[in-house]
């Protein structure tokens, strides 16, 4: 599957909870990581969703919030994701960064070039990545 997303991260729907309308769905990346989704309950039977079906986890690159270091705040999304910068592609507006989380998995997003330069995020450093639920696409085989 070729797409425009940065992120596509495979894994195993490892929990299922419906609600009234959507189902959060988590996505077992590693043994450390899990990806939370909200997606509608249609979604899940079109998805023919189940616990251990294979899935993938699409986060657009624009999505992917990232704080300098670990914040010493609580956040309301559901995934919060501590890494080390391993590449950033400064371009005249928007950058391009790299987080590698200690498992190997590798988060990209897109912040502008001021947030780059105000956070002084470099190469090396520690960040965390941050993005909603709801923002994420769940995809399967066809």
């Amino acid at each position: 599957m070729k797409i425009s997303a940065r992120n596509m991260l495979s894994g195993k729907v490892s929990g299922i909870k419906p609600g009234a309308v959507n189902s959060e769905i988590k996505v077992a990346l590693t043994s450390k990581h899990d990806i939370v989704a909200v997606i509608t309950n249609e979604s899940v039977d079109h998805l023919g969703l189940k616990i251990g079906s294979e899935a993938f986890a699409i986060i657009k690159a624009p999505l992917v919030i990232l704080a300098k270091g670990k914040p010493e705040f609580k956040f309301s999304t559901r995934n919060i994701f501590e890494g080390i910068v391993k590449e950033v592609n400064i371009g005249v507006v928007n950058a391009e960064v790299g987080l590698e989380l200690a498992d190997g998995v590798v988060l990209h997003s897109v912040i502008t070039k001021s947030s780059i330069d105000g956070m002084e995020l470099k190469v090396g450093d520690s960040a965390t990545a941050l993005f909603k639920a709801s923002n994420v696409i769940l995809a399967v085989r066809a």
